[in-house]
């Protein structure tokens, strides 16, 4: 008889590094989170600065690592999203990536 798996079978370790992009620019402003052991990631991001100090163009440049893997510094995942929708106002809310 075959046994099947979940997600919730298989333990892992991640940390998931958030930085500012400005007009194609890294800003710097890198935030990272505790070690997570779920594929459940709620937190909230605060970054220290004002609504008014970004650009149309921002960005949240988002990686994820691995703790488990060979190369730490290599991400095993990450993508970019705009801050600002087309119609220039600021995305708010839980996002799905």
């Amino acid at each position: 008889m075959p046994v099947e798996y979940t997600l919730d079978d298989f333990a892992f370790q991640v940390y998931i590094e958030v930085e500012l992009i400005q007009n194609e620019h890294e800003e710097g402003t890198k935030l990272y989170t505790g070690v997570k052991y779920s594929y459940e990631l709620e937190d909230t991001l605060q970054f220290p600065l004002k609504i008014k100090d970004l650009s149309i163009m921002s960005r949240l440049g988002i990686q994820i690592y691995s703790m488990e893997a060979d190369d730490i510094d290599k991400p095993i995942a990450s993508t970019v999203v705009d801050l600002f929708d087309a119609h220039k106002r600021l995305r708010q809310g839980t996002w799905n990536l």
